[in-house]
């Protein structure tokens, strides 16, 4: 049955980046990978009640914020559905973003954003700028899958990647050619061009004894000469090749939160970074910003809150990296983090960026934020209440009782570090209660994707009025 063939005018961008327009019927629809301005003929792939999804089938009209010529969703990696558009018509939509849930779910008004929101910090360059790349293996090819299929889609390495990982996923591509293997289903590449330290980690599915795997991908790895190779591609190019990994991830949990179990195939699981001008260190599996130079960035605006106070709480603090960033000499920091891993990862990171009695006033306590009794946090039997309070949660923020938490400590100031702009707004229209907004400043980590981080500064409302 031949579908029918529909002109849309694409009027805004969904906020996952999709074109949304308006079909004949009245009905919004979302297509991906169109613009706003332009007009393009599609087909209803699937429809609700209230909206259509379409497949984009021809572009009649370019917006001239495009920057390559359309090409069809099934056949391009999903997540960078800003790879044909202007950097600054990206900035564009994220600014319109954070801005726009603030309003329609925070409830903020616009006499308060126009005194309070800062325009959006981009990059100096949004090219090859991720240090961390996380790649699908499928019949011997390495790349990214398709927003809406398991296949291998097209993507312009050099609008996001490191340079120095096409070469090392080419050079293993050339290897799997010739020792075609079904051991690897995924390659992670992480690494830092500032001390040229790379770790490789290889992923398998496989359901077989650990054992059994860990020795296959050894048995490989060596008799292919595949660790050999890509020691000396990073030698070539000015790079340590750190750790040769394999990470067994043979369920679906354990796909999508990127664990299971690594072993160490040749040297260390992790490699050194420069942040804010302190070394840290990056483990295997660890979280880290993908963009470094951005990410300091955020780390300024952060420190910018906490410049005055003698006592930060860190939560969600992770590895430590946003916390020994913006601590001063003589300040008292509290990290906490529910997951152990990462708090000895910050513990290692205070002995490398801290040295003396500057590391000693650094503590890291491996808690759960939403059962954690803040009235623990206590030096020589003083307990030492915040004067910032630094919050930086995953996607779905706060939990209500952290709110609620931070509503009871009153903290002087709090500085909320945010990766989901809807999140943020729900979370800052509890925190009003307490907190007068400061400064909003979204900052883009992530050239070419449609997400966006944003720094707000809150301040307690009596403290305003004095």
């Amino acid at each position: 049955m031949l579908l029918e063939r529909i002109e849309v005018s694409i009027t805004a961008l969904g906020s996952e980046g999709q074109g949304i327009g308006c079909l004949p019927s009245g009905k919004t629809c979302f297509a991906s990978g169109v613009f706003p301005g332009e007009r393009c003929v599609c087909e209803i792939s699937s429809e609700t009640s209230k909206y259509a999804l379409c497949d984009v089938l021809e572009v009649l009209e370019e917006s001239p914020d495009r920057t390559a010529p359309y090409r069809p969703a099934n056949e391009v990696s999903g997540g960078l559905p800003f790879a044909c558009l202007s950097y600054e018509a990206q900035l564009r939509f994220k600014q319109n973003r954070v801005r726009e849930c603030l309003t329609r779910i925070g409830g903020f008004d616009d006499s308060l954003l126009d005194r309070v929101f800062k325009p959006v910090l981009g990059a100096e360059d949004p090219a090859r700028y991720r240090n961390h790349m996380q790649y699908a293996i499928k019949q011997g090819k390495i790349g990214l899958l398709c927003a809406r299929s398991d296949d291998l889609g097209y993507y312009d390495g050099g609008l996001i990647e490191y340079e120095i990982f096409g070469k090392m996923k080419d050079a293993a591509e050339e290897i799997f050619g010739r020792a075609p293997t079904r051991l690897f289903g995924g390659l992670v590449l992480r690494g830092s061009e500032r001390t040229k330290e790379i770790l490789a980690e290889f992923v398998s599915s496989s359901a077989q004894p650990h054992e059994v795997v860990i020795r296959d991908a050894k048995i490989y790895t060596g008799s292919t000469g595949l660790c050999d190779t890509l020691k000396r591609v990073c030698e070539e190019n000015g790079f340590k090749l750190n750790g040769l990994l394999l990470r067994i991830s043979p369920d679906k949990a354990s796909k999508r939160t990127r664990t299971g179990t690594r072993a160490i195939i040749e040297g260390v699981d992790y490699y050194d970074e420069i942040f804010c001008g302190r070394k840290l260190r990056i483990k295997a599996g660890s979280f880290f910003q993908v963009n470094t130079v951005q990410a300091e960035k955020l780390a300024e605006k952060a420190s910018a809150s906490c410049s005055s106070a003698k006592v930060i709480y860190d939560l969600y603090c992770g590895c430590g990296t946003l916390g020994l960033a913006v601590k001063q000499k003589g300040q008292r920091l509290f990290g906490i983090e529910v997951v152990p891993e990462a708090i000895q990862s910050a513990k290692i990171n205070r002995s490398l960026a801290l040295s003396g009695d500057e590391a000693d006033e650094c503590d890291f306590i491996c808690k759960d934020v939403l059962k954690a009794d803040f009235s623990s946090l206590i030096k020589n039997g003083t307990v030492l209440p915040p004067d910032c309070i630094i919050v930086d949660p995953p996607r779905k923020g706060l939990d209500i009782g952290v709110v609620k938490k931070l509503l009871e400590l009153k903290a002087p100031s709090v500085c909320y570090v945010s990766c989901d702009p809807a999140t943020l707004a729900r979370d800052l229209k509890m925190l009003k209660a307490e907190y007068e907004i400061v400064e909003i400043t979204p900052v883009d980590l992530f050239p070419n994707a449609s997400h966006v981080e944003t720094v707000v500064s809150l301040i307690q409302i009596h403290k305003c009025s004095k």
